[in-house]
């Protein structure tokens, strides 16, 4: 199996030196899965969106669209006599010192384009300080971009581990005309943008935007986990006793809501689940004005 064969059986499309389709791990509506043959007879992908390789490749496995045995690497093909110590995962700390370097590198959101790309969604709220601006991102398809990062955080200790990049328009009206337009820069999963303090109630969504407008809405403090992965790889602070759960309003974002709550209701915590109308996330809601957080929680 290829690189070729996996893009077109997800009808994607070549996109430099790899090719671009929509992840089949979760509800991607623009491509973020890129994909390219290695010169050692791999097949590598990568969900910019920030999915666990392991669930592309289950859901790729799912779909006939991957061999596991056509690219199997022959290097290891003889069982050790004993287990080799871990090593650390460079290319992990690669792309976490890449994504920091970023964040170093940015600048405050307020203003354009940054708030004006905010305000075309809705959102009057101050912008918080896990989100900064950057004047000019290269985009891997190409052209540099103004971006909105968000600073992503995992663990008690509040450790970075990488950030969120929205590529947007010039003027900040709407996202940049690139595919993807969202994408994550190092080890995301289990992490999650702080758009809030944690206190006793905390508010957990996907999207940026979607937890940005829960806030709005009702007050509280929300985090975002990026994608359906994040969300049932996140864990919640200790202190944190009341959650809301925002799902997408699509069957990927309803499981993982489940699948997060189911979890964090057995580590004893009230857990309810807030959820929009099909095919829309809360930020679709605030922008119809939609009804409070809280009267579609249960």
């Amino acid at each position: 199996m290829t690189a070729e064969a996996i893009a077109k059986a997800l009808g994607g499309r070549k996109a430099g030196a790899a090719w671009m389709a929509r992840c089949p791990a979760h509800d991607d509506r623009t491509p973020s899965l890129s994909i390219a043959d290695a010169r050692d007879g791999k097949v590598l992908v990568r969900c910019h969106a920030g999915c666990d390789q392991r669930d592309v490749i289950a859901a790729l496995r799912a779909r006939g669209a991957w061999d596991a045995d056509a690219r199997r690497p022959t290097r290891f093909s003889r069982k050790p006599d004993r287990p080799l110590p871990a090593e650390p995962d460079c290319d992990a700390i690669n792309r976490m010192e890449a994504a920091l370097a970023l964040w170093r590198g940015a600048q405050s959101a307020k203003g354009a384009p940054v708030g004006t790309y905010l305000r075309s969604r809705g959102l009057t709220i101050p912008i918080p300080p896990s989100i900064r601006f950057h004047i000019g991102l290269k985009h891997p398809s190409g052209g540099v971009w103004p971006a909105m990062l968000a600073i992503v955080i995992r663990g008690a200790d509040g450790k970075p581990v990488g950030i969120h990049r929205t590529f947007l328009a010039r003027d900040g009206s709407a996202k940049a005309p690139v595919e993807p337009a969202k994408m994550m820069l190092g080890p995301c999963r289990g992490g999650a943008v702080r758009l809030g303090p944690a206190g006793d109630a905390l508010m957990v969504g996907e999207g940026i935007e979607t937890c940005l407008a829960a806030m709005q809405a009702s007050g509280r403090p929300a985090w975002a986990a990026l994608s359906t992965s994040g969300l049932r790889a996140l864990d919640l602070p200790r202190e944190v006793r009341d959650v809301i759960v925002l799902a997408d309003g699509d069957d990927p974002g309803e499981a993982a809501a489940r699948d997060c709550a189911w979890r964090w209701k057995r580590e004893g915590r009230r857990v309810r689940i807030a959820h929009p109308p099909q095919g829309m996330d809360f930020n679709d809601l605030l922008l119809r004005r939609a009804p409070r957080i809280e009267e579609v929680a249960r």
